[in-house]
């Protein structure tokens, strides 16, 4: 009975893995247009920051592996259902030889996701910062209560069967994403996920991380562009000056580099 459950567990979280990539991207877009023709027959302004980074179908950049996508109930904070699947997508590409770096824990949602797509020798390395530690730079106001938790990665602590297997794989680390001595996985990252503090020198400090962390052939995302005003500027920054062809996935906030 054990094995019947799990089975069916895993066909649930391939097909939340086809629905998540096929059908949320162009929602969220369409979606996107129709909140931005309404603001302009009101009269509104659009308190979304405007983004110029070039924006591209998903299939540009990853291709359409298989995955398995669970949890896929979204809570304030989390990425939506289609970038998870997207980040599981690029979760399948990384190497046997090489680490999956998340900046950002929260409550381990993606984590769980990157660790179950991933080969199962692949170490998934989360950071999170703990709530009593003072920071290296301003965090905005409202992200106190992303930070203010028990503990951090309480969805892939509370896995189920068949996927709390792969929660081996995962690495809990603590720190200031800012300060947080990351030069034992330099150059060892096939994936890296920054999606820690909103506010733009974390934004900054972060971005400068993942380059290092990044091995040859990686790749690289960036949650929440086009959402946050710090996160936004910051890659446009950056694309202005290093020229490396940051890419916008439509119908998400999400950006991505291959290295």
């Amino acid at each position: 009975m054990t094995a019947l459950v799990d089975s069916l567990a895993k066909v649930a979280a391939r097909v939340n893995g086809v629905r998540g990539r096929a059908l949320y991207p162009p929602f969220a877009q369409l979606g996107k247009r129709l909140r931005s023709v309404s603001r302009k027959l009101r009269g509104a302004a659009d308190l979304k920051p405007q983004t110029r980074l070039p924006p591209v179908h998903w299939s540009a950049l990853l291709p359409a592996n298989p995955i398995y996508l669970v949890e896929a109930r979204k809570e304030h904070g989390n990425v939506t259902e289609g970038e998870l699947a997207l980040l599981a997508t690029a979760a399948t590409l990384v190497s046997p030889d090489c680490d999956v770096v998340e900046i950002g824990t929260f409550d381990g949602r993606t984590t769980l996701n990157l660790a179950i797509n991933t080969p199962p020798d692949v170490v998934v390395n989360t950071l999170d910062l703990p709530p009593e530690m003072a920071t290296q730079f301003e965090l905005h106001p409202s992200e106190r209560r992303f930070v203010e938790k028990p503990k951090p990665g309480a969805r892939f602590r509370n896995a189920a069967a068949p996927w709390s297997e792969r929660t081996a794989q995962i690495r809990q680390h603590l720190g200031d994403s800012a300060t947080y001595d990351f030069s034992a996985l330099y150059g060892r990252a096939g994936l890296v996920f920054v999606d820690g503090s909103h506010a733009y020198e974390y934004a900054i400090a972060d971005s400068d991380t993942a380059f290092k962390l990044v091995a040859p052939q990686g790749v690289v995302i960036w949650h929440d562009y086009g959402v946050w005003e710090g996160v936004t500027r910051a890659l446009e920054e950056i694309e202005a000056v290093r020229h490396l062809g940051l890419r916008h996935i439509r119908g998400t906030s999400l950006v991505v580099w291959k290295s």
